[in-house]
């Protein structure tokens, strides 16, 4: 059961016009990781503007693989933005995020319906927690989710990363609205 068949307008959408789209996507998922990052001392809250804009992303381009463009996307934008990590390193963790948003297994969620849009929100939180930590321990590196607590630190994924996936559902679902009443605006005869 595939949820998320290209659309018509998908299939009419050129690729090049679709792969700029992954780009534009994650550009605006690192400014919302690096701005939205309130350095609360809080592992997990500033996954949930980087997962809103990834999921929005998911669910308005339909192609395949673009999600995956989108992290890895994200990942180079990284260094010139400011996420303080490696290339390398911010492509691996983000590119990770988008594949698994591509992936078969999160492709049968319902990422149209808001629970499902949340739950994968939950599951990409939740592997690049998995990776931060994995990176911790390989390189013995104390890391502030290690001093907080792992199991609050979950915790705040799994809330974090629902968040984002319920936010990025409601960009997606708010998308058509505002560009209606955008273009209202554009079409309105100025009053002079």
């Amino acid at each position: 059961m595939q949820t998320l068949a290209p659309s018509n307008a998908t299939r009419r959408r050129s690729p090049a016009t679709s792969l700029a789209m992954a780009i534009g996507f994650g550009l605006a998922a690192a400014l919302a990781k690096r701005y939205l990052d309130f350095h609360l001392g809080i592992p997990g809250h500033a996954g949930v503007g980087w997962i809103a804009v990834l999921v929005a992303g998911r669910l308005s381009n339909g192609r395949a693989g673009m999600a995956t463009v989108a992290g890895l996307s994200m990942g180079l934008w990284g260094v010139p933005v400011g996420l303080g990590h490696s290339v390398a390193y911010n492509t691996m963790l983000y590119g990770m995020a988008g594949a698994l948003l591509d992936s078969g297994t999160l492709l049968r969620l319902p990422l149209h319906r808001a629970w499902g849009a949340g739950l994968a929100g939950i599951v990409v939180h939740v592997a690049k927690l998995g990776v931060v930590i994995g990176n911790a321990w390989l390189s013995g590196v104390l890391r502030r989710v290690e001093i907080y607590g792992l199991l609050d630190a979950l915790r705040n994924h799994v809330f974090f990363g629902a968040l984002g996936g319920l936010i990025g559902w409601a960009l997606w679902r708010a998308g058509p609205i505002l560009r209606t009443r955008l273009a209202a605006m554009v079409r309105r005869p100025t009053p002079w």
